[in-house]
């Protein structure tokens, strides 16, 4: 049992999951990585049942404001639920079934592409009720496979190893998904985090949307390059930048698959870096894409992210054509909406373009944010027209 310091329940109560450990007055008992624990207030009063984890950061994670049994019908409601919230997506066989604390399931991580699921597991808790958990998303989903990929730095911040490999079924070697007219696929066991971006369907969408068979894109920090294939299926030239090889491959083969090949190009390398050389080499882009990996893990990286987006921008629109659509979306939780703007307003004086924002999006459905929990909302995208 973990008991709080005064008043520090108000929080946990109003649908923050998580116990820091300055909340922490005493544990009562102490429980083993992953255990249920009881919390209570400074009077007694039940808080919640957590998964417990002493030694972590946050020693307690909230997985019921009530007394409950948890067991497989326990993880089968929250799937469930899960599942019912997402009934309005379309266009698509690929979404985040669950996404950890946004669903009440900390910890836990589950993309479906098609009847392939992808699971994550992050913290002791989770690794704890592992095949409970496993077994729900079988049930609820339906996958006729799945395949992990807890491989993350939580893990070690919690005490566990990594776990990678096939969970049920017979997991392809190519994942294939589709979203609108394009099929995308990756390779299960390599490439980044859950295997694909689910995050970006919507702007993926939205950059379609402002392009033609006289477009030109340049899409930095590409990885697989789902920004060029949908420009591309609407009839775009494109350009795709990033250091990562396997994932241009990738894209290399979808754009085969997909018949849009000869729309596009990569450039491997360093995104600051190929963009000076497409500077210097004259080469001019209708519409742009700035979306890198997370910059910032912590706090004290934003400083140094918002300088990158700063150059990486200014150097882009040094090559946008006048009336051009440019997005710039960060998906690190630190980066604030206001860095960002800040970081684009210093590049766009740098440059001397006029911008005008026409739309700040966040994440999809399938990605939810909760207003309780800031944490939950890390996707943030400036779509502008540059003068």
């Amino acid at each position: 049992m973990l008991v709080l310091k005064p008043n520090r329940e108000r929080r946990l109560r109003n649908y923050h999951p998580w116990v820091f450990k300055d909340d922490v007055d005493e544990w009562r008992t102490q429980p083993s990585p992953g255990e249920i624990t009881e919390v209570r207030a400074s009077d007694g009063a039940l808080v919640g049942l957590a998964y417990a984890n002493p030694a972590s950061s946050i020693p307690a994670r909230i997985i019921s404001l009530e007394r409950k049994k948890i067991d497989l019908e326990f993880y089968r409601r929250k799937i469930k639920l899960a599942l019912e919230k997402r009934k309005a997506l379309q266009g698509t066989n690929a979404m985040r079934v669950v996404n950890a604390e946004s669903d009440g399931l900390p910890g836990v991580i589950a993309d479906q592409f098609g009847d392939v699921l992808s699971v994550q597991i992050r913290n002791a808790g989770a690794e704890l009720h592992r095949e409970l958990i496993f077994e729900a998303l079988k049930k609820e989903t339906n996958a006729t496979a799945a395949f992990e990929r807890s491989d993350t730095s939580e893990r070690q911040k919690e005490g566990l190893g990594s776990r990678t490999g096939t969970l049920w079924g017979n997991v392809p070697d190519w994942v294939t998904l589709v979203e609108d007219s394009i099929t995308f696929g990756f390779s299960p066991l390599g490439g980044q985090k859950t295997g694909f971006y689910l995050d970006q369907r919507d702007n993926r969408r939205r950059m379609a949307s402002y392009v033609d068979a006289s477009s030109k894109l340049l899409d930095v920090y590409s990885y697989t390059g789902g920004f060029s294939l949908h420009a591309a299926a609407k009839g775009a030239s494109c350009m795709a930048v990033d250091k990562d090889p396997i994932a241009l491959q990738a894209l290399e083969k979808v754009a085969m698959l997909n018949k849009l090949d000869k729309k596009i190009g990569s450039r491997l390398g360093d995104a600051l870096e190929v963009l000076d050389q497409l500077l210097k080499e004259g080469r001019r882009f209708t519409h742009a894409v700035i979306d890198p990996p997370t910059l910032a893990k912590r706090k004290d990286e934003v400083t140094a992210a918002k300088r990158i987006f700063t150059i990486a921008t200014k150097n882009t629109l040094r090559m946008l054509e006048a009336g051009g659509i440019i997005m710039v979306s960060t998906c690190a939780y630190h980066i604030k909406v206001d860095d960002l703007l800040e970081a684009v307003r210093f590049a766009a004086g740098d440059a001397g373009r006029r911008l005008e924002v026409l739309d700040v999006t966040y994440q999809p459905l399938d990605h939810p944010w909760v207003l309780q929990i800031p944490e939950s909302l890390y996707l943030k995208t400036l779509i502008l027209r540059a003068d």
